[in-house]
């Protein structure tokens, strides 16, 4: 600290700095409003904070309003937000204390009835000790026929044996010319049907 900063502090405690302007913002706003240019609010202003930090220094409970008047009570007020400036600012949506914000979204959008799925990986450590998973339990087997259909109006004069393994949907914007068309001659091939997803048909589907 400079020198000069501490030789003020002798005679003029810098902790009463916001005390001492409280008072200055009251005088100027009392007499600019005895001029007739509406400093009223100024000096209320004033007034109350010239009259919280002289209850802090009577007060002899809390030892920080006695020593730092009228910006002692930001202490308390930066501890009475602190759960929402961690929970906004500091928290990451993986620290569960006792439930990660995470854990709480997806509450909350099951509760809306909004989907819960989040495409593209995630944000769990998922070599984490304890991270659970379900592995898939698909095994090789002998079928009788690889030609899997379902027969729509069976009872109709022509019937239509729909394949169950088709093409999805797919942004096909995003393919090349080449790339629709070996998916479409896959579709041929295989005697399935070919989605032509958001894009809507184009000059590559055959």
């Amino acid at each position: 600290m400079p020198v000069w900063l501490l030789s003020l502090d002798r005679f003029f405690p810098i902790r009463y700095l916001a005390w001492i302007t409280c008072a200055v913002v009251m005088l100027l706003g009392a007499f600019t409003e005895v001029l007739g240019h509406g400093g009223w609010p100024w000096a209320v202003l004033g007034l109350v904070g010239v009259t919280t930090g002289a209850r802090d220094v009577r007060q002899r409970r809390l030892s920080i309003l006695r020593n730092y008047p009228v910006t002692g009570h930001l202490r308390f007020l930066f501890e009475f937000i602190r759960p929402e400036m961690r929970q906004y600012f500091i928290e990451g949506d993986n620290e569960a204390a006792p439930f990660s914000r995470q854990q709480r979204s997806l509450v909350y959008q099951r509760a809306k009835g909004d989907s819960d799925k989040r495409p593209l990986g995630t944000q769990l450590d998922v070599h984490a000790e304890g991270y659970e998973w379900i592995n898939h339990s698909l095994q090789p087997t002998r079928l009788a026929s690889h030609d899997f259909r379902v027969t729509i109006g069976p009872n109709c004069a022509q019937p239509y044996e729909a394949s169950i393994f088709n093409i999805s949907a797919m942004s096909f914007g995003a393919l090349s010319g080449a790339a629709i068309r070996a998916l479409n001659g896959g579709a041929l091939r295989g005697n399935f049907a070919h989605d032509t997803g958001e894009g809507s048909i184009s000059v590559h589907h055959r």
